[in-house]
């Protein structure tokens, strides 16, 4: 019985930031100046347009970084990177889910994260 507990457990366990903190998140994306277009890619791919800043966007959790380029007509095209980090819930993870939490975070995205919000520069053209 305890071993099909702890079995239990270690299952329910594994996953954990999967679980917690989710394997996709909302950006704001927003610029300077306001009403631009931007185009944010990932690994060549795009992820998602926003038509007008700001608009906020929900995007899958990734190890790669995300870049975020904005359009206006009158500005020179701007760009900012949103650099994912390693999600601290995944520690637990490792330590109490071990080798299977750790795949499970590692392969849904769940062990890493985007800052919240990026604010796009767009040069004034000349």
């Amino acid at each position: 019985m305890r071993i099909v507990g702890s079995v239990a457990c270690a299952v329910f366990l594994a996953g954990c930031a999967s679980i917690v903190e989710g394997t996709d998140q909302q950006i704001s994306i927003q610029s300077k100046p306001s009403k631009a277009t931007c185009n944010l890619t990932r690994d060549g791919s795009q992820l998602a347009y926003v038509n007008a800043t700001p608009e906020t966007v929900k995007v899958d959790k990734s190890q790669h970084d995300i870049t975020v380029t904005c359009f206006k007509e009158g500005w020179d095209d701007g760009v900012g990177i949103l650099t994912a980090d390693f999600e601290s819930m995944s520690w637990g993870n490792i330590l109490i889910g071990g080798v299977i939490g750790a795949a499970v975070d590692a392969g849904s995205g769940a062990m890493h994260h985007y800052p919240p919000s990026i604010v796009v520069v767009l040069p004034k053209a000349e």
